[in-house]
């Protein structure tokens, strides 16, 4: 079971590095710094080690360096540049961008180009916009988990879930435990969301009532929480449940932001101030 589910995650990776990314030839590490810039119609940026650092990398936008996380995965090291990118350039942002991957960033792929189409991120413009204050990479990641949850549910049933991202201290009045806490006396580290190795956890639990609670850095609080918010202000539509008048009360009144997986209807739906920002 363990080897069949490690095949099944390579097998996703390998996948999303073929849709994703666009691997170019070599550039010698001496000719590097000029590639970057506009190049043939395409935004080229450098993303190199950090001198000081073990733990990340340093993004070269214009004449600033910027810090991204570092990851043994290039696709995951050009998702994470790309969307700061497009996180610090805005409606600026080209469509199309390219990462130089500079010496000592993967071993082995010193002076690799990597294409990137801002087109294959979860995240509009326009969404990006709402969640200035959010860390762009926990909500892209908690957007594939629950396209994930949605497209392959458990064992046969579809799933539901909802995810509310927020201040865990400002969340803490308006939520209560419907069961012990799963995520209870780990480490945050053990809690990241971003972790690879935590998606299949987090889609089991995604079969728990109640939400997920994560903070803006990406570290899960909780799982099976009730959203203890009232509810008697929110506009209701047709087909909204408990889940739905939970996200848009919540978000209404804590800056949180809530991703809901619908187990009726399939739709993925964003949550900003007590409204719609994003449907999936």
């Amino acid at each position: 079971m363990v080897q069949a589910l490690r095949e099944y995650h390579e097998e996703e990776q390998r996948k999303e590095r073929q849709i994703r990314l666009d691997i170019g030839p070599r550039i010698k590490e001496s000719a590097l710094h000029s590639v970057i810039g506009d190049v043939d119609g395409e935004h080229v940026f450098l993303i190199e080690a950090d001198d000081a650092r073990d733990d990340v990398l340093r993004l070269r936008i214009g004449g600033t360096f910027v810090p991204i996380n570092r990851y043994s995965n290039v696709t995951f090291i050009a998702k994470e540049a790309a969307l700061k990118v497009m996180e610090i350039m805005g409606d600026a942002t080209p469509e199309k961008i390219a990462f130089v991957i500079g010496e000592d960033v993967v071993e082995g792929i010193s002076g690799v180009v990597v294409r990137f189409d801002t087109g294959t991120l979860k995240i509009s413009e326009e969404t990006m916009k709402e969640l200035r204050g959010f860390d762009l990479r926990v909500i892209d990641r908690i957007l594939t988990i629950a396209e994930e949850i949605r497209d392959e549910g458990r064992e046969g049933k579809k799933v539901g879930t909802l995810f509310v991202v927020g201040d865990p201290e400002e969340l803490a009045p308006y939520t209560r435990q419907l069961i012990l806490n799963p995520f209870k006396g780990y480490l945050p580290e053990e809690r990241n969301i971003l972790s690879e190795e935590l998606k299949e956890t987090v889609k089991e639990f995604a079969q728990l009532d109640g939400a997920f609670i994560v903070s803006k850095d990406g570290i899960i609080v909780s799982a099976g929480t009730y959203i203890d918010v009232d509810t008697s202000d929110v506009r209701r539509y047709q087909g909204w449940g408990t889940r739905h008048l939970a996200a848009a009360a919540i978000t209404a009144k804590i800056d949180s932001v809530a991703i809901l997986v619908s187990s009726s209807g399939g739709k993925i739906k964003l949550f900003r101030r007590g409204r719609i920002v994003l449907r999936r």
